[in-house]
């Protein structure tokens, strides 16, 4: 396993793969960056590094969708195995495989180094002014420029046991101010609740552009009390380097290029949002949140921001669509439930969780409960509102397997299995106004097996190839097939 340890040793791996491509025409911070991002995305390109943005000085550089899927078939999740550690051309299957097996890793504290690269420019005082920053205007009908698309927020406890390494979007308000998402039932929600109530402004670091592993992780469930930066550093087996900040007190990794510093008002809100999401809509009309005010930015020199586009799917939370699939996969073993394979495919804007089952190995007494009660009573499940579940012999990432399998063996009244209104993200765009201040909707699973109460004989067979044939007939066709007469094979 490669660990790469800062943004720049990832770029260069990027180019030496052909996933990255750089761009030094002349390009607007105001929309025009965006609509690049979203064409490159819709595309499948690789990974874009800006180096002449209209109005900054050329030290500043943009890398656009460092963690998006790649056109090259077996490069498609390539810079997303190149962030874990991984070979380019590693598939959704390994990767996953990958994922689940991170809440398994010894966990590995942080290690305290005295001083790092991103302390290059240290900015206090007057000197602090975040439009010095090339902050891109993403989407026409964003409610400002989001400096937090690909990043990670530090915040912790006020008693200093849980730091939380999270990703929540991050949009400019002024010179010295930021704003952002701050959702009472994430780790950033309920640790800023324990800061209201000790009447304090909660400290907070935003760290961007680290080693490519850092904002994969913390944009991944990990339970509560448990520290991102802690898993980053269990998965590779060494702790991650770690500085001081300026003035507050959180510990950054070393490897960033841009660090912003500073305390959440317990008081003073912002109007943020709207903004384009994952879900491929637009949020609704701007909301308060709580200001985030800006204390220092520290930087390395020529610094890059790291930003992702958000729209309709594929873009860069594939790599969340996977890390998803691998939490799944770990609570549903973990519970011991016969789930063979786990996945969400790209184009599900993670609402859709697809899974194969060995119901032979079950010995419960409804499968489809447990693994409702699994799902939708861990963190995960706040973002899968739907679950396919599919017999052992169907492939979950065929998506002309899974439609055949749904059509033909999801029986519309027993296969089709209503949950009670239980804890979901309230950006999912079929959601009532009720529904989204309440933060509760209903769950569903879709059960594409056969009963185990049908007997054998009565179970159709399957009109495939290697079930009806027998195996000297195919291998005779196939050493033929050119004698056939036929062109495509």
């Amino acid at each position: 396993m490669k660990h790469i340890k800062d943004l720049r040793e990832f770029i260069i791996k990027l180019e030496k793969e052909d996933l990255v491509h750089i761009v030094d025409e002349e390009v607007d911070w105001n929309l025009e960056i965006g609509a690049i991002l979203r064409i490159v995305n819709e595309k499948k390109g690789p990974a874009v590094l800006f180096t002449n943005i209209k109005d900054y000085p050329k030290e500043w550089r943009i890398l656009g969708t460092p963690v998006g899927a790649s056109s090259p078939e077996d490069k498609l999740y390539g810079r997303i195995a190149i962030s874990l550690g991984l070979e380019p051309d590693a598939n959704a299957v390994e990767i996953i495989e990958q994922l689940s097996t991170l809440r398994d890793h010894k966990l590995i504290s942080p290690k305290v180094v005295a001083t790092a690269k991103c302390k290059e420019n240290i900015l206090l005082g007057e000197n602090i002014n975040l439009l010095k920053i090339p902050i891109p205007y993403l989407h026409d009908g964003d409610g400002g420029r989001y400096i937090g698309t690909w990043h990670t927020v530090i915040t912790k406890t006020v008693d200093g046991k849980f730091v939380n390494w999270g990703m929540y979007r991050v949009m400019l308000h002024d010179e010295k101010t930021l704003t952002g998402l701050v959702v009472p039932t994430q780790h950033i929600g309920m640790q800023f609740a324990q800061w209201k109530e000790k009447n304090q402004d909660m400290p907070f670091a935003i760290v961007i552009g680290t080693e490519p592993a850092i904002p994969l992780i913390s944009s991944m469930n990990v339970p509560y009390g448990i520290c991102e930066g802690d898993v980053v550093g269990g998965y590779f087996g060494e702790g991650v380097e770690v500085v001081q900040c300026e003035t507050v007190d959180l510990q950054v990794p070393a490897s960033a290029e841009i660090v912003i510093e500073g305390h959440v008002s317990i008081n003073e809100l912002c109007d943020e949002g709207p903004f384009g999401e994952y879900t491929g809509f637009m949020t609704f009309a701007s909301k308060q949140q709580p200001a985030f005010h800006v204390s220092a930015i520290t930087h390395r020199n020529n610094p890059i921001l790291t930003v992702v586009c958000p729209g309709k799917p594929i873009d860069d939370h594939v790599c969340m669509s996977l890390s998803l699939a691998g939490d799944a996969l770990n609570i549903f073993r973990y519970k011991n439930l016969p789930v063979l394979k786990t996945y969400i495919p790209p184009t599900a804007a993670l609402h859709l969780l697809i899974i194969t089952v060995d119901k032979q190995l079950y010995k419960g007494e409804d499968l489809i409960a447990d693994i409702a009660k699994a799902i939708w009573t861990d963190k995960v499940g706040t973002l899968i509102p739907k679950i396919i579940v599919l017999d052992k012999d169907v492939d979950p990432m065929n998506m002309d397997d899974v439609i055949w399998s749904f059509s033909t063996k999801c029986h519309p009244e027993r296969g089709t299995r209503i949950f009670p209104p239980t804890a979901v993200f309230p950006l999912s765009p079929y959601l009532s106004k009720q529904e989204k201040h309440e933060r509760k909707s209903a769950t569903i699973i879709y059960d594409c097996t056969f009963p185990n109460d049908w007997e054998s004989d009565f179970i159709p067979q399957k009109v495939v190839l290697e079930s009806l044939w027998p195996e000297e007939i195919q291998k005779k066709v196939e050493a033929k097939w050119e004698k056939y007469g036929f062109s495509f094979k």
